[in-house]
């Protein structure tokens, strides 16, 4: 593995990124701050402390959720392939209670890529190799179901509408219902419930601006039955009515 550059970048709330076609080499990105990453064509919000690997080509777009983004990156180029065929390239991977780990290593390995010490050729490739297969054994260490918990989070946000229960959900992964709860929440650091809400609310934030739907017809596309309800949480997730969020987005009054 070839280090061809690595750093630690903070911006504003503004911050967006759009590369059509990827790098032509590996991106390894360490999140420290809430997110937003699409995914198969879907925006998912990312906790903090989420980590990505993008392949050499592979198309990443993804912007700030909250006042900043900060993350920790790294280039990398790499004759054979860094990690398994089935590792989840481009997809979220929460670091949780390790992520200190990961930062602590990462900044040993920014320190030493720009020393100029006779070793640091050596030492980085073995700092940056020990971060990757770091990262694939917190893949390992989620087990055989994580990803099947990560496909059924990414069409929630691709079909909010859907009528999702927890009952449904946790039969087609084939758990109890207590542990799919347990499950989820040790994976992505909320709940089933939690993502299904926020879904449903991002979909209205964009049909809000994007469409001249009635607020009726917009809680029914993101799979509202009562009117009232969605106007609840929608004013919980934004602090703002559905009416005055549009008004505020399109500047009009």
């Amino acid at each position: 593995m070839n280090i061809l550059r690595l750093g630690e970048t903070e911006h504003g709330a503004d911050f967006c990124v759009l590369r059509e076609h990827g790098y032509g080499h590996y991106l390894l990105l360490l999140v420290e701050t809430l997110a937003l990453f699409e995914t198969d064509g879907t925006w998912i919000k990312t906790e903090a402390e989420t980590a990505f690997l993008f392949r050499p080509g592979q198309r990443h777009s993804y912007r700030a959720q909250a006042e900043k983004y900060t993350d920790c990156w790294l280039h990398a180029e790499s004759a054979a392939p860094l990690l398994f065929e089935s590792f989840p390239f481009g997809k979220p991977i929460p670091l949780r209670s390790a992520a200190k780990n990961f930062y602590r290593l990462f900044r040993i390995l920014r320190d030493e890529f720009f020393a100029e010490r006779r070793t640091r050729d050596s030492v980085c490739d073995l700092l940056a190799s020990a971060l990757i297969e770091m990262l694939a054994g917190e893949i390992e260490v989620r087990g055989p179901l994580f990803s099947r918990f990560l496909s059924l989070r990414e069409e929630i946000f691709r079909q909010p509408a859907a009528a999702w229960s927890v009952k449904d959900a946790a039969k087609r992964i084939n758990v109890s219902e207590g542990y799919f709860h347990v499950l989820y929440k040790k994976y992505f650091r909320t709940t089933f419930v939690s993502d299904v809400v926020s879904a449903r609310i991002q979909s209205a934030e964009e049909l809000l601006v994007s469409t001249p739907d009635s607020v009726e017809r917009i809680a029914e596309r993101c799979g509202y039955t009562n009117t009232e309800h969605f106007i609840r949480q929608f004013r919980e997730a934004t602090g703002s009515t559905p009416l005055r969020y549009k008004k505020d987005i399109l500047g009009y009054r």
